[in-house]
């Protein structure tokens, strides 16, 4: 009865191995950006901020927003003094940086936590060695 337990036990913790390290596949595909999207995400991040984006070419570029049209934005690019006009058309990927407010909030009750946890560590180690010895109790016979 043991061995036949003990091989069931063995079997599920193989299959559950098996199934956290096989390869998970996306359940979403990204959207594909429309020149819309891009022009109000540039709109939303504004002049003078900076954004990384990927064109239908396949380019990677990083800059500052300098300037914004109605059919394309213009770029400065990071150590360029030359400016870059970007189509609007031609933005595949566009990442605007900054964290969302849920990772800002997440972030600062970790470190809260991390911090809070510290300092009761600290005064429980303290209060442990400010602790009046007690004699060794007795043993039973």
């Amino acid at each position: 009865m043991k061995s036949s337990v003990l091989r069931l036990y063995q079997i599920i913790t193989m299959l559950l191995i098996c199934a956290l390290l096989a390869p998970s596949i996306a359940n979403a595909a990204p959207k594909p950006l429309d020149p819309g999207t891009v022009h109000v995400r540039i709109m939303k991040r504004g002049v003078n901020n900076w954004v990384a984006l990927q064109e239908n070419n396949g380019v990677q570029l990083f800059g500052r927003i300098i300037a914004i049209g109605d059919q394309s934005f213009t770029l400065q690019l990071h150590n360029d003094p030359q400016t870059t006009e970007i189509f609007y058309t031609d933005v595949v990927d566009l990442r605007t940086g900054g964290f969302t407010k849920g990772q800002t909030i997440f972030m600062v009750a970790g470190i809260g936590a991390v911090a809070g946890l510290s300092i009761w560590g600290f005064i429980h180690v303290h209060n442990l060695q400010n602790k009046p010895l007690e004699p060794p109790t007795p043993a039973f016979r």
